[in-house]
């Protein structure tokens, strides 16, 4: 077999292949034994039929399944043989196929770019210091025990006092016209946490069980709502129950049933332990993100026009989901404005990709069989009920291939980052 590459462009190639004639008549012979077997032609015996009534019976099927296996078997062969990674499907190009002659054929594909590897150890990163303090530490242990409260009915009185936990039934209108979310029964709103309206909270103050009330309250600004955003909305309530919340004691009980720790002192300790841990986590994200912006700063990666397009048109599709649930009536952009304004990303993605596949190939770093499979397990064990639906998920071959890859990328930036040049520096002051 004969093979001839042209490079069209930094990630284009053009393979040109001649397979020999004994070859194409070896598979042309082989699929005219299969169709004479299973064709049944009156007057002949299975098997026994000759090549030329199966020519004229099956002709333009032999031709498609000949051709379909001869480009397949040899460009397999010839992209192995050139040492090319292709990243596109191949665009065919066929001659003549004839079952006595030689047959040639061109591709031409996409490929990943070679990538010529400049530094990439010893980057210098600033990772700002970071200490957790014992108000973080007490917060955390305060909402811990917020979350082990007991809601106690109180009985000695009917009306809201701050500190409550209501359960209300609301209904808010715009100039006399419901609007969207702005109803609900029975909902919880503990008074005083402020995490619902402020404004609606401090009205509930004071309302008696069972009588309905009227609240004026201004709506956020930054409503997810377009058209009651900034208004003034008037609610009519009515407080169903009061309750009280009755929080477990701060102390070495509460430390062993709820902490899985001998004694209060302990727990502080592991939650600092577990606010550090994250803090670095976040940090590492941001180091990452930094390891990147300097890799593309000192290196020129050549993107695959089919690989940006599958970036995009993911980038695409989740911009236009996200502005649609964000705003229901602000006019959406349209999909070559949104092309337009992702393509960038989209290309730095690719570009980020490549390099890191290229380091990872350099340095050797790949990830095991046993590591998907952990993986697997993880994401199954914080799923709960779902965890049977993302293990049949990553049963399927692109699932997991695409785990593995981010995988990959992940193993291979925190080796970056164990390579890097890190100093630690005083946080930024805010003012």
């Amino acid at each position: 077999m004969k093979c001839d590459i042209e490079v069209l462009t930094p990630t284009q190639r053009k393979l040109r292949v001649e397979v020999p004639a004994d070859r194409v008549a070896k598979t042309f012979s082989r699929i005219y034994r299969e169709f004479g077997r299973r064709a049944n032609v009156r007057g002949f015996r299975a098997g026994k039929v000759p090549q030329q009534v199966l020519r004229g019976l099956y002709g333009a099927d032999i031709q498609a399944q000949a051709l379909s296996e001869i480009v397949e078997a040899s460009l397999g062969e010839a992209v192995k043989e050139q040492g090319l990674d292709p990243v596109s499907e191949p665009r065919l190009d066929a001659g003549d196929l004839s079952d006595a002659q030689p047959f040639t054929f061109s591709v031409v594909m996409e490929v990943r770019p070679e990538i010529e590897l400049g530094n990439y150890r010893g980057l210098a990163l600033d990772r700002p210091r970071v200490d957790v303090d014992d108000e973080q530490v007490e917060r955390t242990l305060q909402a811990f025990q917020e979350r082990h409260a007991q809601l106690e009915p109180v009985e000695e009185r009917e009306q809201v006092e701050d500190g409550d936990y209501v359960f209300i039934d609301f209904a808010g209108t715009l100039d006399g016209e419901a609007f969207p979310g702005g109803s609900a029964e029975n909902y919880a709103v503990d008074i005083g946490a402020g995490r619902f309206l402020p404004e609606f909270e401090r009205g509930l103050v004071g309302m008696k069980k069972g009588v309905p009330g009227t609240l004026l309250v201004e709506l956020p600004a930054d409503s997810p709502e377009s058209e009651p955003a900034g208004r003034k909305a008037e609610f009519t309530v009515t407080v169903r129950d009061i309750r009280r919340k009755d929080l477990p004691p701060l102390d070495d009980d509460f430390a062993r049933d709820y902490g899985e720790c001998e004694s209060l002192e302990e727990l502080r300790d592991k939650v600092r332990s577990q606010l550090q841990d994250e803090v670095e986590r976040f940090q590492n994200t941001r180091l990452h993100d930094a390891i990147v912006e300097q890799l593309l700063d000192t290196h020129s990666v050549d993107t695959p026009p089919s690989m940006v397009e599958r970036e995009l048109s993911y980038l695409v599709r989740r911009a236009a989901t996200e502005r649609e649930s964000a705003a229901a009536d602000a006019p959406s952009p349209t999909t070559e404005e949104l092309r337009e304004e992702w393509t960038p990303e989209a290309e730095r993605r690719v570009q980020a990709s490549l390099l890191i596949d290229e380091i990872a190939s350099a340095e050797g770093i790949s990830v095991s069989e046993e590591e998907v499979e952990g993986r697997v397990d993880a994401v199954a064990r914080a799923s709960g009920e779902q965890a049977a639906s993302v293990r049949e998920r990553y049963r399927q071959d692109w699932a997991r291939a695409t785990l593995r890859s981010q995988m990959v990328t992940e193993k291979t930036l925190d080796f970056l980052l164990e390579q890097a040049a890190v100093t630690v520096v005083d946080p930024p002051e805010t003012t």
